[in-house]
């Protein structure tokens, strides 16, 4: 199942990319003290469930991958381009349910594609304080 979405928001490219980059922003997800790169890991909860997520595309500022592992398994992907107003930052996310958790996420797409946007509104709040 895969979800899309695309948001401009009113800075530049690189200080979108290294908001999205450092997970620590999202929730404060992790208190590391240490770069953030190709292969950081992080250990987030989204939703109740658990994931290990590493950093596996880091070409700043335009190209960001994140490989979740967890229930379901997941890979967002975050392109970022130079906008007259700041950036335009497309998203792909793709899930990767196993067993009963196809059937669920085949009737939650709708609501998932749905909420995406709506989840980029903080994102973008964020980035342009």
């Amino acid at each position: 199942m895969r979800a899309a979405a695309t948001t401009r928001i009113a800075c530049a490219p690189e200080g979108v990319f290294d908001t999205l980059a450092d997970l620590r922003n999202e929730t404060q997800w992790n208190s590391r003290d240490e770069p953030i790169g190709l292969g950081s890991r992080f250990g987030i909860v989204n939703g109740g469930a658990s994931y290990d997520v590493t950093i596996t595309t880091f070409d700043r500022p335009s190209r960001l991958v994140l490989e979740a592992s967890g229930k379901p398994d997941l890979t967002i992907t975050y392109t970022l381009t130079p906008a007259s107003d700041g950036t335009e930052l497309n998203s792909e996310l793709d899930f990767r349910p196993t067993g009963p958790r196809k059937l669920l996420f085949s009737l939650l797409a709708p609501v998932i594609r749905r909420d995406v946007p709506k989840q980029y509104r903080s994102l973008k709040a964020l980035c342009e304080r």
